[in-house]
């Protein structure tokens, strides 16, 4: 078997090689050049390796809902079938239907869109925003955060600031025209052109203002506590109250406020505007928010996308149950995780940056406190656990608009506990959808934890006959990848116990070296560095580390035949390393790079920062994928 697999992930790099292009110009395209026209589905069914292994795992889940017999099943896993089929049964898309349940379910009274003359009612628009926080929607006027903080978790921390800046797809990002004509099309109602066009220009024209608002008034001073009598606008205790669905007494909470004259200046501003307008804003605004949180199609697929998102801890059950051997591998994966963390710490010891004493206790103590996760789940008891994680929550096989703003509920009111554990084994979170719906792995900064979701323990990415030059330089990358989040930009301001540490990370940010190696990797792409910086040092350790659990020189010039061409350990190393990140040029599905900054380049850059790529490719001086002054803000 063993032999079987490895010769099939040795077909897969050769297959995927386009032979034709030099390595050392552009080492993605040689590596990954013809994936698209050997892998059966790519293009149409998924775009790249980390879609393919979520394509595999929806027709898991498609399956094993085909298969169910429900009476058997706990609970919890009856409403996700229940959900699931809700979604399915789905004809006609109607975001309508969500501003119906929200009329009969939260008593709300909310304007048409479509008044025959000029509505002159009074709308209560700050109840409508709070009632619409619970389902989700935030950072439209003002974003609220709130938590349970883990080192007090029976007191709730909240904060308030403006809206968050518009990125990565979060923010505040305004309507465009087409945007508004979607949402006017997609509801009940006549709106003739020359109505259309005036709610355009009033929206518009408002959603401008509330962006110049925000870039504009930058308060520079941090976030400040704040009792609730002294809130800066009236309205903002009722906001909270009803956002929070729960009375709120100073003793029962730390509010703290960011911004204030930002949120005087919208106060005055919402004061100009009707409050039938601003809450005919606010539905509108409401079901673009839906439209986005809908599934793409309602079709088996379409549907379980959704499923894993909302449902995820019941998701992730189902798929361990039908992958009994994932327990089997977590000891191997847990060893290549503390290998790797090894090589790291072996490194920081050296000091080479010169870091002060402390700051260099701050760095260890949090590596040493890092665990890995496999599998969003607790591990004792779990069956009881999710069955009493679920117990409130009702799902109807015939509702599927009313399920939907349920779980949105649902979601936002678990996301702000912290599941306390002195170790990984039986911590589990709230995943956020995208993260929930997802085979990545990802770093949890509160509980300075790696999280490997179970669908990523698939090929191409691992499998446990898989020699280890393919499980190092897939499975090991990634998880080094992930380790180095601990120490980005954003990383380092959180120590080993998921709390704010400002001290170290001004120190680090003072260090002569520290710095330079920092600017080198904005330089590459700005907006990305927390990921050019675990690109970079994640494949260095991944690498540095499996040559040092098999020291042996002759092991390191062990051939394998592809193309024809005998190539080392190294260059295999390289090859499946890009395999992960391998995919269409020509795809059907978007692929969102804005987070992490395209495919190609996250490959390039990070060999042409790993000298010893160059050297086992012989790559000249004059070659773009060796650079004079590399970059690396960890370096060996």
């Amino acid at each position: 078997m063993a032999n079987f697999v490895n010769r099939r992930q040795q077909k897969l790099i050769e297959g995927s090689m386009d032979i034709d292009v030099d390595p050392c110009e552009d080492f993605y395209e040689y590596a990954c050049g013809n994936w698209e026209e050997y892998t059966d589905g790519a293009g149409y069914q998924f775009a790249e390796t980390l879609s393919m292994m979520d394509f595999r795992a929806n027709q898991d889940f498609m399956d094993y809902m085909n298969r169910l017999q429900i009476w058997k099943a706990p609970r919890f896993v009856r409403k996700t079938y229940e959900f699931y089929r809700s979604c399915l049964d789905v004809g006609i898309y109607s975001p309508q239907s969500y501003l119906n349940w929200l009329l009969e379910n939260e008593q709300l009274k909310m304007p048409s869109l479509f008044p025959a003359e000029k509505n002159e009612e009074l709308y209560d628009w700050i109840s409508i925003l709070a009632t619409m926080y619970k389902y989700g929607m935030n950072g439209i006027f003002l974003e609220l955060t709130a938590f349970y903080p883990k080192e007090n978790p029976s007191q709730l921390t909240i904060d308030l600031d403006k809206p968050l800046q518009a990125e990565e797809g979060l923010g505040f990002i305004p309507l465009t025209q087409k945007n508004l004509k979607d949402i006017i099309r997609s509801i009940d109602g006549v709106m003739t052109s020359g109505e259309f066009l005036q709610l355009w220009s009033d929206v518009s024209k408002f959603e401008q203002r509330l962006l110049q608002l925000k870039e504009e008034l930058v308060d520079l001073n941090e976030s400040e506590k704040i009792e609730l009598k002294k809130l800066p606008l009236e309205w903002l205790e009722k906001y909270l109250r009803t956002a929070l669905n729960q009375t709120i007494t100073d003793s029962q909470i730390e509010l703290y406020i960011q911004n204030v004259p930002y949120l005087r200046a919208l106060d005055e501003y919402l004061k100009n505007h009707e409050s039938v307008f601003i809450a005919q804003y606010l539905e509108i605004r409401f079901v673009w928010y839906m439209r986005r949180q809908r599934p793409p199609i309602f079709t088996p697929e379409g549907c379980i996308v959704p499923t894993r998102g909302h449902l995820s801890l019941a998701m992730h059950w189902i798929y361990e149950q039908q992958k009994p051997h994932i327990a089997e591998v977590v000891p191997e994966i847990q060893k290549i995780f503390e290998n790797i963390i090894k090589t790291f710490k072996s490194h920081l010891q050296k000091n080479e940056n010169a870091f002060n004493a402390s700051t260099l206790q701050f760095l260890l103590s949090k590596l040493d406190k890092l665990q890995l996760k496999v599998g969003n789940l607790p591990r004792w008891n779990t069956t009881d656990i999710l069955e009493d994680y679920y117990h409130g929550l009702n799902i109807s096989r015939t509702d599927f608009y009313g399920n939907h703003l349920k779980l949105l509920a649902f979601h936002v009111t678990n996301r702000k506990l912290f599941y306390t554990t002195t170790n990984s084994s039986n911590y589990y979170h709230m995943e956020e959808y995208e993260t929930a719906a997802s085979p990545s792995p990802y770093y949890i900064h509160k509980a300075n934890m790696v999280m490997l979701p179970s669908t990523a323990i698939q090929r191409p990415l691992y499998h446990d006959g898989h020699e280890d030059v393919y499980k190092y330089s897939s499975l090991g990358f990634l998880l080094s990848h992930e380790m180095l989040h601990a120490f980005d930009i954003n990383g380092l301001e959180v120590d080993g116990n998921g709390k704010l540490n400002s001290t170290p990370y001004l120190d680090m940010l003072s260090n002569s070296k520290f710095k330079h190696q920092l600017q080198c990797l904005r330089q590459l792409n700005p907006l990305v560095i927390n990921e050019k910086i675990s690109d970079v040092s994640g494949l260095q350790y991944a690498y540095e580390t499996f040559f040092s659990i098999h020291p042996d020189m002759g092991e390191r010039e062990q051939k394998r035949l592809l193309h024809g061409n005998e190539m080392s350990l190294g260059k295999l190393f390289f090859l499946n390393f890009a395999q992960f990140f391998c995919g269409s040029t020509s795809s059907f599905y978007y692929v969102n790079i804005e987070e992490h900054g395209s495919d190609r380049d996250r490959v390039n850059d990070a060999v042409k920062h790993f000298p010893e790529f160059a050297k086992v490719f012989n790559c000249s001086a004059s070659n773009r994928m060796r650079v004079n002054q590399t970059c690396n803000l960890w370096r060996r």
